[in-house]
């Protein structure tokens, strides 16, 4: 499909294509906003450290700077890299991740105040999805995990529909990674790590249930 960005590799999951992914990572890295496939839909993948990525993703997607944003890093251990990791997140992220759970945690100084809405927690993703994971271990950096969609509108399950939403402004995104129609049609369940106890933030796909049970375990 040929976009108005006239940057749209195909991906295929079962062969990723390096070249391809280099290239978009190349762009995360000069502060470039990439469409991403993810395990719950497609995403604006940006570098999370950098300030003014970050900010394109705000504009692109009309999004009230006050609301966070989360994002997703490779493994357990290198969100330690970005925030304060306890054992309760350790436990869940051996059960559930790769995986549509959002992990909320204290965050450290390096990741900007803008990202988090001031506050100072942030949301770690580990996605159930290759080709995201391949751009934050190519990037060595957090790439931002918000959904590929305007504000307020539904999130977006292949590149046709991210195209619609955009209009004119898919001129400003970076790249197009097109991994076909992702199946899966629910969010990320979001569970605050950071509180005690802990507290659910959101309902997805993980149920809240299976949560409380694994962290009772693990008390």
């Amino acid at each position: 499909m040929k976009t108005k960005t006239g940057k749209t590799g195909k991906i295929d999951t079962a062969y990723l294509d390096t070249a391809i992914l280099e290239q978009a990572a190349k762009l995360i890295l000069k502060g470039q906003v990439v469409v991403c496939p993810t395990d719950t839909g497609y995403a604006f993948a940006a570098n999370a450290l950098d300030v003014r990525a970050i900010t394109r993703v705000f504009q692109l997607k009309g999004r009230s700077f006050s609301n966070p944003i989360h994002v997703a890093v490779g493994n357990i251990k290198d969100a330690d890299k970005y925030a304060y990791v306890n054992d309760a997140a350790r436990y869940l992220a051996k059960r559930f991740l790769p995986g549509a759970l959002t992990i909320v945690l204290k965050k450290r100084a390096v990741i900007p105040s803008m990202l988090v809405a001031g506050m100072d927690t942030v949301g770690i993703r580990v996605p159930d999805n290759k080709v995201i994971l391949k751009l934050v271990e190519l990037t060595g950096k957090p790439v931002t995990a918000t959904s590929a969609n305007i504000s307020g509108k539904p999130g977006t399950y292949s590149v046709e529909e991210v195209t619609a939403q955009l209009g004119e402004d898919i001129s400003k995104i970076g790249f197009i990674l097109d991994q076909g129609p992702v199946k899966v049609r629910e969010v990320s369940t979001i569970v605050d790590l950071s509180a005690s106890p802990p507290k659910l933030i959101r309902q997805g796909k993980i149920s809240w249930m299976d949560i409380q049970q694994s962290l009772k375990q693990y008390e």
